[in-house]
């Protein structure tokens, strides 16, 4: 495994602005991700990467968390990797207690908007991951059976009860 060498710095405000950002769960993160340490960055490579949305989607927990702690730990090894990793989403996790206290205080009314802004940020951003994801895939799935896969996918989303 050849390390690059990137500061913490560097690594901790990635971490901040990707869970800043961070309305959605992993997938509706995962372009971002890809923009950012893929692209931008070049700190893991785009097989890597697929790889990565391939593993955290199988095991279960947080992806976002399990794809920033690899990438952290693949560039500055296990005891820094982990360490970067807690000490960037420490003030999200603060915040997250903020949000849950003065939740009691909003109006319901105000939440179920929120709410549903959220929802539509969170389609938009996988419909242009899933187009993406067409787009460099077409030498090597067959286009009609990922349409099928895809829209079947979407549709079971909007039919699935989400709270409110």
């Amino acid at each position: 495994m050849q390390q690059k060498k990137v500061s913490v710095i560097h690594l901790i405000i990635f971490i901040l602005k990707i869970t800043f950002i961070g309305f959605g769960g992993g997938n509706a993160l995962m372009p971002i991700i890809k923009k950012e340490a893929v692209d931008k960055r070049k700190w893991i490579t785009n097989s890597e990467f697929d790889d990565i949305v391939i593993v955290t989607n199988m095991l279960p927990g947080a992806s976002v968390i399990q794809t920033i702690s690899y990438i952290c730990i693949h560039l500055l090894g296990k005891f820094k990797g982990i360490l970067v990793t807690l000490v960037a989403i420490l003030p999200h996790v603060l915040i997250a207690f903020a949000f849950l206290i003065l939740s009691n205080y909003l109006p319901k009314e105000y939440i179920k908007i929120l709410s549903i802004g959220v929802l539509i940020s969170i389609i938009s951003f996988l419909i242009d991951f899933g187009m993406r994801y067409l787009k460099q895939s077409q030498q090597n799935i067959y286009t009609p059976l990922w349409l099928v896969i895809f829209l079947f996918s979407f549709i079971y989303c909007f039919f699935c009860p989400f709270p409110l």
